[in-house]
């Protein structure tokens, strides 16, 4: 079967690689990681603070991989036109005295980097949604005071037709007999009975108007109240992880009290669920090692090496789809139309 679309893109933006190793390449972040998940004393932890701190840093140890090579360049004349560049995976190296310890390290490195560029994607995405909540409110509640003012100039226009129907019954014989192309110029010199018909009309769709902005003001108003203590979390840890895991509590402290049973407040809360599910459930699935940590088939007469290819495709394919600001800016509430 012929594939007339071919899916292009996957993977990392370059220029968003280098922020996310900028994070995980500072010494400060990683001692604070060892801290946090309690290693200080694990064999090899030394090492890899010493690594850190120098020149070269663990540019060394973590490689981006491309789908595109320079070998891959000298046999093929140019880039396929449906292969992007982007970062599309890790490869980690560690070496170390032996190779269980060098494997033990190439596996918390990862984790090391996983939860750095994770804690990055949020730390953008929460303070990008905070904002743009609290600019949606103000919006919402001007098109509020918008939508009443045209009301009430509706009802004044309708209550003025009223009475001129009133005054000349007789113009509604005549309105039922009357055929004519109406435009926007023209409308004011029908019938008042057919003007009085489509006041109400318009009174009615500004009712409606008004019903959803004020809907979506309330369910803006939980949002932002969800991303504000999403954000005191934030200020709290320099953990990824613990973000991610932290937003369910997060989401149960807003809706404490709150009435589920309005459906109003029910499809906010349901919405953040599935989206903290679905993102718990990448983190746990996709995000991991591709091919390694692997223990070297010999071992060599001085440190023994381990290499792990591939860390993290899902950090690719995977990690960027559920975390990345695609997944809070794609991740907005479904309105009712």
């Amino acid at each position: 079967m012929r594939k007339d679309k071919v899916e292009t893109g996957s993977g990392i933006l370059l220029a968003d690689y280098k922020r996310y190793a900028a994070a995980f390449g500072t010494s400060e972040r990683f001692v604070e990681f060892v801290k946090q998940t309690k290693q200080e004393a694990t064999v090899g932890v030394d090492d890899l603070r010493k690594v850190f701190a120098s020149r070269e840093g663990i540019a060394k140890l973590v490689e981006p991989v491309y789908p595109f090579t320079k070998l891959d360049a000298k046999e093929l004349t140019e880039q396929p036109k449906d292969m992007s560049n982007n970062v599309i995976g890790l490869r980690i190296n560690c070496e170390a005295r032996t190779p269980e310890n060098a494997q033990r390290m190439v596996g918390f490195l990862g984790r090391y980097v996983m939860d750095s560029i994770i804690y990055v994607i949020y730390s953008d995405a929460l303070r990008f949604k905070d904002a743009e909540i609290a600019a949606k409110i103000t919006k919402l509640d001007n098109a509020i005071i918008n939508g009443n003012e045209k009301l009430e100039e509706i009802r004044r226009k309708g209550a003025s037709l009223t009475q001129i129907v009133a005054r000349y019954p007789k113009s509604a014989d005549q309105a039922s007999r009357q055929v004519i192309s109406v435009t926007e110029d023209s409308a004011r010199y029908l019938s008042p009975v057919t003007q009085l018909m489509t006041t109400e009309v318009e009174a009615s769709e500004m009712k409606e108007t008004i019903f959803r902005a004020k809907r979506e003001q309330q369910q803006s108003i939980l949002l932002r109240e969800y991303y504000n203590r999403a954000g005191a979390l934030l200020a709290g840890t320099k953990s990824g992880e613990a973000i991610l895991r932290g937003l369910e509590t997060v989401k149960e402290s807003v809706f404490k009290g709150k009435n589920l049973d309005d459906e109003v407040v029910k499809e906010v809360y349901n919405t953040i669920t599935l989206d903290n599910q679905s993102a718990i459930s990448a983190y746990l699935v996709q995000s991991r090692f591709i091919a390694g940590p692997s223990l070297p088939v010999h071992r060599s007469t001085g440190l023994s090496k381990v290499l792990a290819l591939s860390f993290l495709f899902g950090l690719v394919v995977s990690l960027l789809l559920a975390f990345g600001r695609n997944w809070w800016l794609e991740n907005r509430l479904r309105m009712a139309d």
